[in-house]
């Protein structure tokens, strides 16, 4: 693939992704997206097969630029507690721009896409809260008789019920809400004294 292919393909997936994040899957048509970019459909279907390709590559996408924005966090956070908050405003973020429509469109008409993202998004959550928590402990901010495997494993289980339509049905809760809450449920949970002064000092949280 070309200079020019590759651009084209990111500018397909770049439109399709907004396009779906604010309005909805099934409400999209191709012909929509077509219209959009000022391309014919064929011109799309040259890179996606179908609108479920689209749907897979754009979660895969969309997955592959949160792995390097984490990966910055990382990097660039002053402790443990610090990059806690990071990865919270981070994930507050996402749930704005992402429409409850597309949710549920995931979640009832995509399964196999939600299922792989699920699968993906949990595989992260776990190696980066593990990592987390053990870095953590060893700055004294978390409490020292805390599993980082288990909590990890946890909390990954309680990222994904935020988003569950089954547990909080979208017409009764705000998923930001919802996360907001499971993220001072976690950090509480596991802050030590040392990190209770530190959050309390800070008085910043994941809004």
């Amino acid at each position: 693939m070309n200079n020019i292919q590759s651009n084209t393909k990111a500018q397909i997936l770049e439109a399709s992704s907004q396009l779906f994040m604010k309005h909805g899957i099934r409400s999209v048509s191709m012909d929509d997206l077509a219209r959009h970019l000022g391309m014919s459909k064929k011109t799309i279907y040259q890179y996606f097969e179908n609108k479920d390709s689209l749907v897979s590559a754009m979660i895969l996408n969309h997955c592959e630029q949160e792995k390097r924005e984490v990966e910055s966090i990382l990097v660039n956070s002053d402790n443990a507690l610090d990059q806690m908050q990071m990865i919270a405003r981070m994930a507050l973020r996402t749930l704005d721009e992402v429409s409850s429509g597309t949710m549920f469109d995931l979640q009832k008409y995509y399964r196999a896409q939600w299922i792989a993202i699920t699968d993906l998004h949990k595989k992260l959550i776990h190696s980066v809260i593990k990592q987390n928590i053990e870095q953590g402990i060893t700055e004294g901010i978390y409490r020292v008789d805390i599993d980082a495997n288990i909590i990890a494993r946890l909390y990954g289980e309680m990222a994904f019920s935020v988003i569950n339509m089954e547990v909080f049905p979208l017409k009764e809760y705000s998923m930001q809400e919802v996360y907001k809450q499971a993220f001072h449920y976690h950090i509480n949970a596991i802050l030590s004294s040392k990190g209770k002064k530190m959050f309390k000092k800070l008085n910043t949280t994941a809004e």
